[in-house]
């Protein structure tokens, strides 16, 4: 019988090996860029080769409508992926700002983010109360989705204005934000208060500083960025594309600095933006934000944990990032950005790949 025990211990070594190859085939892993980024096709070649030797699936990349074609040619090329990574709610395009200023969203204190910005002069909120504001975007979505090969759209800025910053940001903007300030809080434009009205009976412009503790105007806000979400999904499936989205990490995070309840939303796969230095954690929290996420969506759909390249200069910590990710149910990560790599970031970042 030694014959048969050894043809049993080839057996199992070529399943385990099998085993293995599926891990590894179900896991992927991404990178976020461009974003304003001039570069030309040699500059794009070159990273997309280093990106792939590396063992990243593909790119959730920003730019131009008309200059995706090009770039989704280069990636394919080089076996990547290419998502149409787009701001959606947050906009400040001269057009709508010119013809549109009752589409953006309005703070508990009366001001407009078309005229005035909290935080930084970019934030610029469409309010998704608005049936206008949603056709609009969705035509952008289908759009983006019409690329021809595109491989996806990839929703970012789907959320309203931050209630409450990431605790590491306060000092920057010389802020205490242990409780909901009015003129952070949106949205009170005339749409979302009639509505709310119609459905509550209530006036959510009488609230004042109860405003906060008020559950049902809390959930309104939720329900209108979900139903946003949900027309722009339908209309990017209607493509034959894949729809996902780069959102805050942790449900209860996300719904409570900005009024953003993902895990309700029906997205082929979910980026959470795990940057544990914006909340002074250590790399390890990455493990705690992931479980999170995938508990609350459930195993039919991947999260791929977003990380913070430049917190990470310490390769140590760049390992335990990525680790933490897969310890915490993700399957597979997600960089900002590879602009950030130095030539130790690559080395690691293909090894914790080849051993995902």
């Amino acid at each position: 019988m030694k014959w048969w025990n050894k043809l049993l211990g080839l057996v199992i070594i070529v399943m385990l090996l099998f085993l293995t190859a599926c891990q590894k085939q179900l896991s992927q892993h991404y990178v976020w860029m461009g974003e304003g980024k001039i570069e030309n096709n040699v500059e794009l070649e070159k990273m997309f080769v280093k990106l792939k030797d590396a063992g990243i699936t593909g790119v959730m990349y920003q730019t131009t409508l008309q200059k995706y074609p090009k770039v989704v040619s280069l990636a394919h090329k080089h076996g990547l992926e290419l998502h149409a990574w787009q701001n959606i709610m947050r906009r400040y395009d001269n057009t709508l700002l010119n013809e549109h200023k009752d589409w953006y969203t309005v703070s508990r204190d009366g001001k407009s983010t078309a005229e005035d910005q909290p935080y930084v002069y970019y934030y610029k909120w469409l309010c998704p109360s608005k049936q206008e504001v949603r056709d609009y975007l969705t035509e952008l979505v289908e759009d983006l989705a019409s690329v021809p090969n595109i491989d996806g759209v990839h929703l970012d800025y789907i959320r309203h204005s931050d209630v409450i910053l990431p605790t590491q940001l306060w000092e920057k903007y010389n802020l205490v934000m242990d409780k909901e300030h009015a003129e952070f809080d949106f949205c009170y434009c005339d749409n979302c208060v009639e509505t709310y009205k119609l459905k509550t009976g209530e006036d959510a412009s009488r609230l004042g500083d109860s405003a906060p503790d008020n559950e049902k105007w809390r959930q309104f806000r939720y329900d209108m960025v979900n139903e946003t979400v949900e027309q722009l999904t339908k209309a990017v499936r209607a493509k034959g594309i894949k729809v996902t989205a780069a959102v805050f990490p942790t449900p209860d995070i996300a719904r409570n600095l900005v009024r953003q309840d993902w895990s309700s939303w029906n997205l082929d796969a979910y980026y959470p933006m795990n940057y544990h230095s914006f909340y002074e954690e250590s790399p390890d929290w990455i493990r705690t934000a992931c479980a999170e996420g995938t508990m609350a969506i459930g195993n039919n759909k991947p999260l791929y944990s977003g990380i913070f390249v430049p917190s990470l200069q310490n390769i140590k910590d760049f390992k335990t990032a990525i680790r933490s990710s897969k310890k915490g149910g993700a399957k597979g990560v997600c960089l900002f950005t590879p602009y950030s790599f130095s030539d130790k970031h690559w080395e690691a970042l293909a090894y914790e790949i080849d051993n995902w």
